[in-house]
């Protein structure tokens, strides 16, 4: 064998992120997560979300949901990538992080886009670390971010459970 060069570096790459609040009926949907992870489908501490979370789809054809994320679409249809011509919302699930629950640093590839919408006051927040954000746990505050950026919060330290949504975006 012979390596002719080895190159371990960082390259400039573009990405999304985007962060606002929006009007959401917290009640309706902290309501429905806590329909979702009793259900058998659900991914309870199956995934990064070491905590109770719905299916991945379970959000997918909920009409309150698709009307909540209709001027998130329209974000990103007025900022469109050089590179995707078209996308399609292709998971959108709820989860319930309560005490000593957290999420493990991950990505969400490989989608093209994600996002979180939170639903309750709390003191867990949001982490982006590649590029020193933080989302705060207020109800309907929200973050759409290109999949490929790590994310995670910390451990839930009080006897308060925090809840949120989150969801997909693939590209066609």
């Amino acid at each position: 064998m012979k390596i002719e060069k080895i190159i371990k570096s960082k390259i400039f790459r573009e990405y999304y992120f985007i962060k606002g609040n929006l009007p959401i009926d917290t009640k309706y949907f902290i309501k429905k997560i806590e329909e979702g992870i009793n259900l058998e489908s659900n991914k309870n501490f199956k995934t990064n979300v070491i905590g109770k979370m719905t299916s991945w789809e379970f959000f997918i054809n909920d009409k309150k949901f698709i009307k909540t994320m209709l001027p998130i679409f329209d974000v990103l249809d007025s900022h469109p990538s050089e590179e995707v011509n078209s996308w399609n919302l292709s998971e959108a699930w709820g989860f319930k992080e309560s005490f000593s629950e957290y999420t493990r640093k991950h990505s969400h590839l490989p989608s093209f886009i994600s996002g979180a919408i939170q639903l309750s006051n709390h003191n867990q927040t949001l982490q982006f670390p590649q590029i020193n954000e933080t989302l705060e746990s207020k109800p309907g505050n929200f973050a759409v971010f290109s999949s490929f950026l790590l994310h995670k919060n910390k451990r839930n330290i009080i006897d308060k459970p925090r809840y949120g949504l989150s969801f997909n975006i693939e590209s066609k």
